[in-house]
């Protein structure tokens, strides 16, 4: 499966990707870049072996990556309906995309590597007619406006969590 924004082409990744993705990943992990993800690209993968990879390739050289997964709503369902966005009908969705990684060296942003990458696994989540999400860090700005640039909206709600405490 081959998807192409312009003279990006997005495919699924394969095994021999992994050290290109791995130097993307390490790449983005400076001071600059809030990690969603505490851990490295090679521990998920090793880990969960994902089901959706995706590589983006200009000329055969790989400039980003996305993993996600898709599953049952479950309980995110109900918090996640809306009167008025109407975006969750009662009676669709009832699967879920999720967007887990996603990497894009900064000399590639802005020029429709992520934005294809998503279009990607966008197309995967409609086969099961899933609505695609993705947690964002409140203090991840570049990767909230990236996805409020491709047409995302934020929910109104925020997960609150109380640390364990020591007896």
């Amino acid at each position: 499966m081959t998807e192409s924004s312009s003279e990006v082409k997005v495919r699924k990744m394969v095994a021999a990707d992994l050290p290109k993705v791995n130097e993307i990943d390490r790449g983005l992990k400076g001071e600059g870049r809030v990690s969603t993800w505490p851990f490295s690209f090679e521990t998920y993968w090793s880990v969960y072996e994902p089901e959706y990879t995706y590589v983006a390739e200009v000329n055969d050289e790989i400039i980003g990556f996305l993993v996600g997964y898709i599953k049952p709503m479950e309980g995110t369902h109900t918090i996640l309906r809306r009167a008025d966005m109407q975006v969750i009908p009662r009676t669709r969705h009832q699967m879920v995309g999720w967007i887990e990684m996603m990497g894009v060296p900064p000399e590639w942003q802005g020029k429709g590597v992520g934005r294809a990458l998503v279009n990607a696994f966008d197309k995967e989540c409609q086969k099961y007619d899933a609505l695609i999400s993705s947690l964002v860090r409140l203090d991840d700005k570049t990767l909230a406006d990236f996805y409020k640039g491709i047409g995302f909206r934020p929910w109104e709600t925020v997960v609150y969590f109380r640390p364990w405490t020591k007896e």
